[in-house]
């Protein structure tokens, strides 16, 4: 069947059996009256399967070709088919947007439902998606202006909903077509289409541009309102909206379209984007600082649920998924470290301690787990949190620190807690000098206060804090290679800046007792990433081979190789505590908790805070050293190279039966090149130990 054909089927479908429901007189029924919502629901589920079984009779009809439509066709009733298909088009989207405006959860739940379904219909008949989507973003304009003020918006094209339909619209229709906008995107990327997609994000962005935001400053009002007067709402239950006010339904739906729209897949293919070849980034950048004030509660406001958790969640993913695209400049930057500052403190200063492994912490679609207490949850979600919040804050840091200029120009700022640009000097002194105040700061904050170069354990403290550090991002996959690459990068660039006698790096160090290199040392950091999965290069192989965290990986290893080769003896020579200790196993040591013969966990060498825990679990492992037990790991070179040696053999297996995921032959390389360097070494050490055995 042609796909006008197709169109006309659905348009009946709809009509036939939802005309008498979108009545206004009916409407009203469905809210008050259970017995017509529940037709109402019946009705919708029978649509909902109809258009699924179309789907499935046309895919499985392979052999037919889908007839595009031509513009000046004629159709049997005379009128031109473009025309027809307008008309048949703008009639199927109106009256699923009046079922839209229905007060009643259910009904806007399967009316979503109904026309996410339809994108994927009108999708598979290769036409037609595209003015589904500009009716999609109309009416989105249209539900804003009804939810707010008709007149701040410009409605003269065309009028669809009855100035009636146009007053039912409130937050929860703006919600509902989020969430049909958000299913949309999503099966473009599936079958990706380069013209529905720029279709999609011309017609989105130009919906955002003119949206008038200014009504919205309602929203931060009536979000720690509300959350103050719901104690009785159940906090957990983020997935029911129904228990939220169509205001934090709309925010929380929005959020989850612009994570969806800004998803670094988009983009990532062609290299990055940049503001000028998307300028729905812009329009989404500028939103940012709106919807901070829309979202969270003012600074000092000790008003937290797990709705705020939720949405501060949804932001700084947002924020993320921007930072990503490296297409923010420096003034933004500078904005969203006083917005981390602002809004994140408490993330961004929270201890860094050692962090339980539990299966329940893992992340399925959002920081909530609804089989958890509220203790419990409230602990996940603070290290979720903490986790993005500290990678951005890093990022951003980073970011300013790289900024290349000429050092000569000095900066006027007075004092440590104000470096912004002087429009008279030059100001990437001045990005660079904030980015490093910034990053010692809050190391500052992390390290015990006797942390210095001279301190006797000053190296042990350095090792602590990474270990830490590494720890609380190795509960979260996505973003453990992302930190390490961005440690690896900040460590490059510092040490150039160190080398080249950079203004602004001499200008911070000396007001602070420890450097940065000591802290984030890279092959310190590697040693201490392979000791954390226990040298077991199966979880580096399954690092490798997942579709999230496999290039990403790919890339750490990559440079970490290339970083051994070049610091050999620094490899070879890192020890976790003093001299190492003859260990060949690298078995995981179970020791119990306390009194508690039930609480056995895994035990490395050392711990992740500064309140004595070191000293005192180092103390324990000395004496069971001496009671005939060494501590695991102690000689980690060996350890390493066995491990990654050993990663080799797998990855060069796979690849001959050509089972890798992707080519990995430039990694195989550099883990031959780290082989035959292993064999000189042990060579070496062959010839000068007296006795080798």
């Amino acid at each position: 069947m042609s796909p006008s054909s197709e169109l006309s089927w659905l348009c009946r479908l709809i009509d036939e059996s939802l005309r008498s429901y979108i009545e206004p007189n009916v409407v009203v029924l469905i809210c008050k009256e259970k017995e017509v919502e529940k037709e109402v629901l019946v009705a919708l589920s029978q649509v909902f399967r109809k258009i699924q079984q179309r789907i499935q009779e046309s895919v499985s009809k392979e052999e037919e070709t889908v007839v595009k439509t031509v513009p000046n066709e004629e159709s049997p009733c005379g009128l031109n088919l473009h025309s027809a298909a307008h008309n048949c088009m703008s009639k199927v989207v109106t009256d699923m947007m009046i079922l839209l405006t229905v007060n009643s959860q259910f009904v806007q739940h399967l009316a979503v439902k109904v026309l996410a379904l339809t994108s994927k219909f009108l999708f598979t008949m290769g036409n037609y998606l595209n003015e589904f989507i500009q009716f999609l973003c109309y009416f989105w304009e249209v539900a804003i202006a009804g939810s707010g003020d008709e007149n701040n918006i410009d409605l003269s094209d065309v009028r669809l909903l009855s100035p009636y339909e146009l007053k039912r619209c409130d937050w929860s229709t703006v919600a509902g077509i989020n969430q049909v906008l958000r299913a949309v995107i999503k099966c473009l990327k599936e079958d990706y289409d380069n013209v529905l997609v720029k279709v999609y994000y011309d017609s989105v962005n130009s919906s955002l541009s003119k949206v008038p935001w200014d009504l919205l400053h309602q929203f931060q009002a009536c979000l720690i309102d509300g959350s103050k007067k719901s104690s009785s709402m159940n906090p957990l239950n983020v997935n029911n909206f129904s228990a939220m006010k169509p205001e934090i339904k709309f925010l929380g739906t929005f959020l989850q379209l612009l994570c969806s729209l800004v998803d670094q897949n988009d983009f990532v293919e062609t290299g990055g984007a940049s503001s000028n070849e998307h300028p729905l980034l812009v329009t989404v950048v500028n939103l940012v600082p709106r919807l901070l004030k829309w979202c969270l509660n003012k600074k000092g406001d000790t008003a937290e649920t797990c709705i705020i958790q939720y949405l501060k969640h949804k932001l700084l993913v947002l924020m993320i998924r921007l930072r990503l695209y490296k297409c923010l400049d420096c003034y933004i930057l500078l904005s969203w470290l006083e917005i981390l500052h602002n809004y994140f403190q408490e993330f961004l200063w929270q201890p860094l301690t050692r962090i339980q492994s539990d299966q329940n912490e893992s992340l399925e679609g959002s920081p909530f787990l609804l089989s958890l207490s509220d203790g419990e949850v409230s602990g996940i979600h603070s290290h979720h949190l903490q986790r993005q919040a500290i990678f951005l804050f890093l990022d951003c840091s980073f970011s300013l620190i790289s900024q290349k200029g000429d050092p000569a120009y000095r900066c006027i700022c007075s004092g440590v807690n104000s470096c912004l640009p002087n429009e008279d000097l030059e100001p990437n002194f001045c990005f660079r000098r904030k980015g490093l105040l910034e990053l010692y700061k809050w190391l500052q904050g992390h390290l015990p206060n006797e942390v210095s170069f001279n301190h006797e354990k000053h190296l042990e403290i350095c090792v602590n804090f990474m270990s830490s550090f590494l720890q609380l991002y190795l509960g979260e996959d996505d973003l453990l290679f992302e930190v390490l690459l961005q440690l690896l990068g900040i460590t490059s660039c510092l040490q150039q800046q160190y080398d080249e006698k950079e203004t602004a790096v001499h200008d911070i160090k000396k007001d602070f007792p420890f450097c940065p290199l000591d802290i984030f040392n890279p092959v310190q950091l590697f040693h201490l990433f392979l000791c954390e999965i226990h040298y077991d290069h199966q979880v580096l192989l399954d690092y490798l081979i997942s579709k999230d965290t496999g290039i990403s990986c790919a890339k750490y290893l990559l440079r970490c190789l290339s970083l051994v080769s070049n610091s050999w003896r620094s490899f070879v020579g890192f020890t976790l505590f003093g001299d190492p200790l003859n260990q060949s196993s690298s078995k995981k040591r179970r020791v119990t908790i306390g009194d508690d013969p039930e609480s056995e966990t895994d035990a490395t060498p050392f711990v992740m805070d500064f309140k004595g825990d070191v000293l005192s679990l180092l103390k324990n492992y000395e004496q069971d050293s001496e009671d005939g037990f060494n501590p695991p790991y102690t000689n980690p070179w060996k350890h390493a190279k066995e491990c990654l040696l050993s990663l080799k053999d797998s990855v060069e297996n796979l690849h001959q039966k050509k089972l890798f995921p992707y080519n990995p032959e430039v990694l195989l390389k550099r883990l031959k090149k780290f082989q035959d360097v292993c064999f000189k070494e042990e060579g070496f050490q062959h010839k000068t130990d007296p006795n080798p055995n």
